[in-house]
């Protein structure tokens, strides 16, 4: 059984050990077609984390040289819907986007960039839009502030719950929000301590379904 096959059978796509759990933190927009089966669906959505702000080098009192570091970025939004499907609603598919984790602040930058937001929206099966809005980027070290976490709508269980982040003179990446089962997405880049700031993590959307 081939790599990419392999995958799909634990992520469930081929119905296999994961059958109907679809976990998705690779950065794009695709589609999951409802199982046939399934009585119901439980979404999570997760923003992506902002990056980590680029250092600073200042001085405390001239000729002693500072090194300030960046600030770390924001956690992404999250939010969870739980819904109940019919016999009607086999093979009809949901929409969705991970988004992006933010690039880390480098001398050109400064501020990290903000991560991009998640969503789980309508295909052919129709639902509220679940949106998680990305963590900003983190300062630039001469001021060291975290980013601010992202906020979210349209959960029908969680509605939204806005990201960790906007700590002042904070280093580390925001601690992404922790869903079902202990799992997380989103968390912001550290800031950089002479080097660039680091990437945020991407978002994720995880689906699974009850049969």
């Amino acid at each position: 059984m081939g790599g990419a096959t392999l995958a799909a059978f634990f992520n469930g796509s081929a119905g296999g050990a994961g059958a109907g759990v679809y976990d998705f933190t690779s950065a794009g927009t695709n589609t999951v077609t409802i199982p046939s089966g399934a009585t119901g669906v439980t979404i999570e959505v997760w923003g992506a984390g902002g990056g980590g702000g680029y250092w600073f080098l200042g001085e405390l009192a001239p000729g002693e040289p500072e090194i300030f570091p960046g600030g770390g970025g924001g956690g992404g939004g999250y939010a969870r819907s739980v819904f109940v499907l019919g016999v009607g609603d086999a093979l009809k598919t949901i929409n969705y986007t991970v988004g992006a984790g933010g690039a880390g602040g480098t001398s050109g930058t400064g501020v990290g960039s903000a991560g991009t937001f998640s969503n789980v929206f309508s295909g052919s099966y129709t639902l509220t839009t679940m949106t998680a809005n990305g963590g900003a980027g983190g300062q630039f070290g001469q001021f060291a502030g975290q980013g601010a976490g992202g906020t979210a709508s349209g959960g029908n269980t969680v509605a939204g719950t806005t990201g960790n982040g906007g700590a002042a003179f904070t280093q580390a990446g925001a601690i992404p929000i922790t869903g079902l089962n202990s799992l997380t997405g989103g968390g912001g880049g550290d800031g950089g301590d002479a080097l660039n700031g680091q990437p945020g993590q991407n978002g994720r959307v995880r689906m699974v379904f009850t049969f």
